[in-house]
C-alpha cells in the first residue's frame, strides 16, 4: 500500500498536533540557512514527546521521498492515510454542533494549490466538513497537504463517488445548496449565508457542471470592480467562505 507522505514546518506541525500517526519524521542532516531552526527544534521535540522516531537523513533522501526540493527540511512518513469520513459523519457533526450547517463543495478542482488553499481557508472559516468527487478532482496529496498549512489534518472530508447524490442527501438534511458562479442571479452578499448551507466552488475553466449547477438551489456571484472580471477558483471561494462567517459572526 502507498504510504501517505506530508512536508513542510505546517503541514507536520498539524499532522502532530492532530495526533495522526506517524511511521518516522524525517529530518534534514544539514541544515539550510533558510531552516527555521527555532521551529524545526520545537517540532522535533514534540515530535519525540509524542514517541515518532525522528531520522535525520541527507537532502537527497528528502528529496526523493517528498518528490520536491521545497520540503523545508522536514518529511512525516505516515503508518496510516488520511482519516477517511462518509457523507453522514459530516452531517452528524453538522446536527451535533446546534449550528448552522456550514459545508464546502469542491467540483472538479483538480489543481492542487487551489484545492489546498480551499481546504486551508475551509477550516479556518469552520466548515463542518468538505465533499470533494472522487473523479475529476485533484487527489488528496503531499502537495495538497502542503497548500493548506496542515489544515486537512483538522477538516472532515468525504470522497463522493457521486456528488449529486451526496448532494440531495444534504438538502434532504436541510441543507440549502450555493452554486458559486460568475453568472449567478444574487451577489453572494445578498444571499442568507447564516442558515444550512452546502457551498459549491467549481473549477476556474469549466466552472461547475451542469447538472451540479441545476441541482443547488441558487446561483450566486461576487461583485468586482476591476478591469479584470476573474479570480481562481481558491480567491472566490475564499471570499464566499467568509461571507459567510462575516454574516454568521453578526449576530452572536
Amino acid at each position: 500500500m502507498e504510504k501517505r507522505i506530508i512536508y513542510g514546518i505546517n503541514p507536520v506541525r498539524e499532522a502532530i498536533r492532530s495526533e495522526a500517526k506517524f511511521e518516522r519524521l524525517l529530518i534534514s542532516s544539514k541544515r539550510s540557512a533558510s531552516t527555521k531552526e527555532s521551529a524545526m527544534d520545537g517540532l522535533i521535540k514534540d515530535a519525540r514527546t509524542r514517541g515518532i522516531r525522528v531520522e535525520p537523513v541527507d537532502r537527497a533522501e528528502l528529496k526523493s521521498i517528498s518528490g520536491t526540493e521545497n520540503n523545508q527540511g522536514i518529511v512525516g512518513v505516515m503508518s496510516e492515510g488520511l482519516a477517511k469520513y462518509a457523507l453522514e459523519d459530516i452531517i452528524e457533526a453538522w446536527k451535533a454542533s446546534k449550528e448552522n450547517g456550514f459545508i464546502l463543495i469542491l467540483d472538479s478542482i483538480e489543481d492542487p494549490q487551489n484545492m489546498g488553499t480551499l481546504i486551508r481557508s475551509a477550516e479556518a472559516a469552520g466548515v463542518h466538513g468538505i465533499i470533494i468527487p472522487k473523479d475529476r478532482s485533484a487527489r488528496i496529496t503531499a502537495t495538497v497537504s502542503k497548500a493548506s498549512a496542515g489544515a486537512i489534518e483538522h477538516v472532515r472530508i468525504h470522497i463522493a463517488t457521486n456528488i449529486n447524490n451526496a448532494i440531495r442527501k444534504l438538502k434532504e438534511a436541510g441543507a440549502w445548496v450555493i452554486a458559486l458562479e460568475g453568472e449567478g442571479e444574487s451577489s453572494i452578499t445578498d444571499v442568507d449565508l447564516d442558515t444550512d448551507i452546502a457551498l459549491i466552488i467549481g473549477s476556474e475553466g469549466k466552472g461547475i457542471r451542469r447538472l451540479v449547477k441545476e441541482n443547488s438551489d441558487i446561483c450566486a456571484h461576487i461583485i468586482m470592480s476591476g478591469k479584470t472580471n476573474s479570480l481562481n477558483a481558491a480567491q472566490a471561494g475564499t471570499i464566499a467562505l467568509f461571507e459567510a462567517r462575516r454574516q454568521r459572526s453578526l449576530k452572536k
